[in-house]
């Protein structure tokens, strides 16, 4: 079927630049980014991230056991600005 949308510029030209960064026609591109977004059967269907749960490196540790509590180093938000009235 044959439609037409309009596209932004710029994502235009990343979708080229992928599809030819990926040996594959902007077709095929555009194609597989549907299939993912609406659910079509891929490789991991049916897989439920679920039964990872409790597996891997961390499995013995608790959330007590995460490190965080006393954590000194650098922090993440430093230039996160909050609305939050002053003081004063």
């Amino acid at each position: 079927m044959r439609t037409t949308i309009d596209l932004p510029d710029e994502i235009m030209k990343k979708a080229k630049l992928k599809a030819v960064k990926e040996g594959i026609t902007l077709k095929e591109l555009f194609l597989n980014a549907l299939q993912n977004e609406l659910g079509a059967e891929h490789s991991s269907a049916g897989f439920s991230w679920k039964q990872l749960q409790g597996l891997g490196s961390t499995k013995d540790l608790s959330p007590e056991d995460s490190g965080f509590d006393d954590y000194n180093g650098p922090d993440w938000n430093v230039g996160l600005h909050l609305n939050e009235p002053s003081n004063d």
